[in-house]
């Protein structure tokens, strides 16, 4: 192919698991452009221009929250809810009611749901808080992450401790990233750069698994500052910022372009 023409082309990229980390791949037509690294816990960005040029924005660290360490702690450790009595008063697209219960304010924050009924498949939400007797969840959803059917007034469920953050959101807020922050402050909810599933990849056997999105622009962000991961879908639900990284060097996109998104999370005892 004329270099031309290949220059043209909308590069891909191919992540492989590592012990420890990955290798990400930058691959035009049949020709390997890069090969890039990441250790355990970072992050690595590229902005995808229409024209098929690429701003690589190099490699940042992962930062875990102290709400995320407690989170994951709990996921680890703490018992579920279900004792056989947990049945529902009320429910709402976005919400579970018992008002038998007495809860204490955002003790299940960052777990999910799980509520069904003898005519209704399961389905399962992410819990963003919870007062006395209400949980407030993102949605709610099947196994298979497609959108699930509101569970009935009465329906049976139970509470599981769980650590997901499969959620990738982004901001222009210039502020650093530190270990006490709890939302991404800013965020952007407009322009394909909203809060947005990431793909799950691991290999058994090995230390780490990869976070990846590719957010597809349809606006003007000057300067992308900071990346995070959540265990809710959206704003509203809010739920816990489990990890946030700054980027290596501010993303500036525009319509039309795609800003690839790469994070490596790291397990090791």
């Amino acid at each position: 192919m004329h270099p031309l023409r290949l220059a043209r082309l909308a590069p891909r990229f191919r992540t492989e698991q590592l012990p420890d980390g990955a290798l990400i791949q930058r691959i035009r037509g049949h020709r390997l452009e890069e090969t890039l690294r990441l250790g355990p816990n970072e992050w690595h960005f590229a902005v995808v221009h229409e024209d098929g040029s690429v701003d690589d924005l190099g490699i940042s660290k992962n930062l875990l929250t102290n709400t995320g360490r407690d989170l994951w702690d709990a996921a680890f450790g703490a018992a579920g809810q279900f004792n056989g009595t947990n049945v529902a008063t009320s429910s709402s697209s976005t919400s579970l009611t018992d008002t038998g219960e007495a809860w204490t304010a955002d003790q299940f924050k960052g777990w999910t749901v799980v509520a069904e009924e003898t005519t209704n498949t399961p389905v399962y939400g992410n819990i963003g808080s919870n007062s006395a007797t209400v949980l407030t969840i993102d949605a709610w959803r099947n196994n298979d992450d497609s959108a699930g059917t509101t569970p009935g007034a009465t329906a049976n469920y139970a509470i599981y401790p769980t650590c997901r953050p499969r959620f990738m959101g982004l901001t222009e807020n210039a502020g650093a990233a530190a270990a006490t922050d709890t939302a991404l402050t800013g965020e952007i909810t407009t322009g394909g750069c909203s809060r947005a599933i990431a793909t799950y990849a691991h290999t058994g056997g090995t230390s780490s698994y990869t976070m990846t999105k590719s957010f597809s622009v349809t606006a003007t962000f000057a300067a992308i500052h900071k990346g995070a991961l959540f265990n809710c879908s959206n704003t509203t639900a809010g739920g816990i910022m489990v990890f946030e990284a700054v980027l290596n060097a501010d993303a500036s996109v525009v319509n039309g372009d795609t800003l690839q998104v790469v994070a490596t999370i790291t397990t090791t005892g």
